[in-house]
């Protein structure tokens, strides 16, 4: 009888071994397998890609596409090299009013959007700073997607708390709330 026990407890624990060598392979093994971030960003449009925040093994991109698309993908990085992860697009918002923001977007990891600051703003949701990010592109992108003088928001939704509800404010230099949105 504890012979039997035992074969079973063995074969289960052989199971449960197996179960996470497969899960590590796909981890680590899955994906294109490209040279550098770069190299894993699609062509099949036309983008304009805008580096946004790195880790050690993880590169993320914000985009405008086709003249009316605006988004973010991530690429990660695995043992056969950099492969294009998850993605969100919208498309591009109106063109926007000064220190106002038209529409929140998310990809699960973190909430990001656009504005057009006027004067030294700054982004809070739920009472987290985000992160303003210049967009650098040349004139004639700027013109095409009709975004002078847009700034890139985001923020860790792991730093987020209350995650039901989003409370979006740009504050001023004074600490008065410009502008509200919920979400």
């Amino acid at each position: 009888m504890k012979k039997r026990v035992v074969r079973i407890l063995l074969i289960v624990l052989a199971i449960i071994v197996l179960a996470f060598l497969i899960n590590q392979y796909f981890i680590h093994f899955d994906g294109e397998g490209k040279k550098s971030a770069e190299d894993a960003l699609p062509t099949d449009q036309q983008y304009e890609w805008i580096k946004g925040p790195k880790t050690d093994n993880e590169q993320r991109y914000f985009y405008l596409s086709n003249g009316n698309y605006f988004g973010t993908s991530i690429v990660t990085k695995n043992l056969r090299g950099w492969s294009l992860g998850e993605g969100v697009q919208s498309n591009l918002p109106s063109p926007l009013e000064f220190n106002k923001i038209a529409a929140a977007y998310s990809d699960s990891k973190i909430l990001f959007g656009l504005i057009k600051p006027d004067g030294k703003v700054r982004v809070t949701v739920n009472d987290v700073d985000a992160e303003l990010m210049q967009m650098d592109l040349n004139v004639d992108v700027v013109d095409l997607y009709n975004v002078e003088g847009y700034c890139i928001w985001y923020v860790d939704l792991s730093k987020v708390k209350a995650k039901k509800e989003y409370i979006i404010k740009i504050i001023d230099s004074n600490e008065d709330t410009l502008y509200e949105l919920k979400i």
